[in-house]
């Protein structure tokens, strides 16, 4: 099974490949150039590995939480492949993909002295935005999200098109309202 997963939702773009050994990219590019960037990005890494998008059998792509238009850049761009190409997506979140098959907190500051929580637990997932001051209070071993994780969205790819939980469309997934929305 080959797969492109990206993720677009922190200031750097991950990109992983999938043809049987795991290739991965990060670059940094203006965090506000996402969307001029990676599809050159895709096009340069899929060329390096002698890949094109008629080669991948799955799509993934980190759906938030984490920057508003970089989710909604990455979504959109995994979701067209996915159509041109008439095959699944494997979504996942941005706190999921650090969780592992551990009972964690895993958390990433979303400013103002806030931070998206995911709380992991016996199997099932909860998620919050919390203020710094309740984090303290949460009682799993914590994990804080800084960057982007390709090789571990790519595992997490593998595992849930195993388990089926595949997509035809990806959704952006939101904690909270953006700052537009709620002036912060």
């Amino acid at each position: 099974m080959n797969i492109l997963a990206i993720d677009t939702s922190a200031s750097s773009i991950g990109i992983g490949v999938y043809d049987g050994e795991i290739h991965t990219k990060i670059t940094t590019p203006d965090p506000k150039s996402h969307n001029k960037t990676l599809l050159a990005e895709i096009d340069e890494f899929c060329k390096e590995l002698n890949l094109s998008l008629h080669d991948f059998d799955l799509f993934s792509v980190v759906v938030g939480p984490g920057s508003f238009t970089g989710i909604r850049i990455g979504v959109a761009t995994i979701n067209a492949f996915a159509m041109a190409e008439k095959k699944p997506v494997a979504e996942m979140t941005s706190l999921e993909v650090l969780s592992g098959d551990t009972d964690k907190a895993v958390l990433l500051d979303c400013k103002h002295n806030n931070y998206y929580v995911g709380l992991f637990q016996g199997g099932s997932v909860e998620y919050k935005c919390m203020k710094k001051e309740e984090t303290e209070a949460v009682s799993l071993p914590k994990e804080y999200v800084e960057g982007t994780y390709p090789e571990k969205m790519l595992q997490l790819a593998i595992k849930k098109a195993e388990a089926g939980q595949t997509v035809k469309r990806a959704k952006p997934f939101y904690i909270k309202s953006s700052s537009a929305e709620t002036g912060e």
